[in-house]
């Protein structure tokens, strides 16, 4: 299919104007007009933390309710995502596993390309909304279970460091292909810079759910800031103050993956939800349960997006919102607009 005169913004933040072929969705050629453009097309954002959205639960959905939430994300521009579970029991998981894995199949909207599974690997005092009852050691045996159900979808698991068995878990999953990032944890720098020699290449919700920058004790926060590893950023000005997510910028801003960690009160009326079992409140800015303690969030990618590149710059935000998450999962046909890749007209 021909888009004709359809402005874009190429993998350096700089706008065109051109005509745009695509087959099934990915972009066989460009043939440019001319420099600049009204509304541009940008590149599809990757998501790798999101447990729901426009009333879906990953923990609960089906297979059909979320390819529909794969539709709904496609329209608001995520062309890739990481369906992520919570804390819960080894059936529960398995369940949402073999849900999510169905759903897969599902390629013309926004492309499941993995899943997140955040908890039960976590520490109980860092555990933020989860369920206490559900964290557990380090368990290699439920890596293998999930695998069996589908073992050609890459996983990513939130690891906390302290956690029994972390590093000797680490190591087998990566080894594997998958993928282990570091957070709900109170670990040190040692032991963060430990699992990340292990295997770990990435830090969740960096300040959320971890212990916090301190100038005379050492925390995940400062591992997360000073080490090579992306770190994910819910840059809705809520988890995160937007003086903070500044200094993240300044410091590593080329490592930085923008995440929504949206629950199903995402895209739809401010009111009651239950979440990780537990009444929480969204007043469309946040979500968080009776004690004022964040669960999730109503955040999309295209916020996320937005916030961020009044910080650093449209070009910066592009990079953390589409090029960074696919770097870190290695998916070839995201991260900017170009040939060979896939867009969302």
């Amino acid at each position: 299919m021909l888009y004709k005169n359809r402005a874009f913004k190429d993998r350096h933040g700089n706008v065109f104007t051109g005509d745009i072929r695509a087959e099934d969705g990915i972009i066989t050629d460009i043939d440019i007009i001319s420099e600049g453009g009204e509304d541009p097309l940008l590149p599809p954002f990757v998501d790798i933390h999101i447990h729901g959205g426009f009333g879906v639960d990953i923990m609960t959905a089906s297979a059909e309710e979320i390819c529909f939430l794969s539709k709904k994300l496609y329209y608001d521009n995520v062309g890739a995502y990481m369906p992520t579970t919570v804390a819960s029991s080894r059936e529960n998981i398995l369940k949402a596993v073999q849900n999510i894995r169905r759903a897969s199949k599902e390629k013309r909207y926004a492309e499941i390309v993995g899943i997140h599974i955040e908890g039960p690997f976590i520490s109980q005092k860092y555990k933020g909304i989860m369920e206490e009852k559900y964290i557990i050691p380090c368990d290699i045996r439920l890596y293998e279970d999930i695998k069996s159900v589908c073992p050609d979808m890459p996983i990513r698991f939130t690891v906390a460091p302290e956690c029994e068995g972390a590093e000797e878990f680490c190591r087998y999953v990566t080894a594997k292909g998958d993928l282990v990032s570091i957070g709900h944890s109170g670990a040190d720098r040692e032991l963060c810079e430990r699992l990340c020699s292990a295997g770990a290449g990435s830090y969740t919700h960096t300040f959320n759910a971890m212990s916090p920058l301190h100038h005379r004790s050492s925390s995940v926060a400062e591992a997360a800031l000073a080490g090579e590893e992306y770190a994910e950023l819910i840059c809705d000005f809520v988890h995160v103050s937007r003086g903070c997510a500044e200094l993240l910028e300044r410091l590593k801003g080329g490592r930085i993956i923008l995440v929504t960690d949206a629950m199903h009160a995402m895209g739809c009326e401010n009111g009651e939800y239950i979440f990780c079992g537990k009444r929480v409140y969204c007043d469309g800015t946040s979500v968080k349960d009776g004690t004022g303690r964040l669960a999730g969030s109503a955040l999309t990618m295209k916020r996320a997006y937005e916030n961020m590149s009044r910080i650093c710059g449209d070009k910066k935000a592009l990079k953390m919102a589409a090029e960074n998450p696919s770097a870190l999962l290695g998916l070839e046909k995201y991260g900017y607009i170009d040939k060979g890749k896939r867009i969302i007209i």
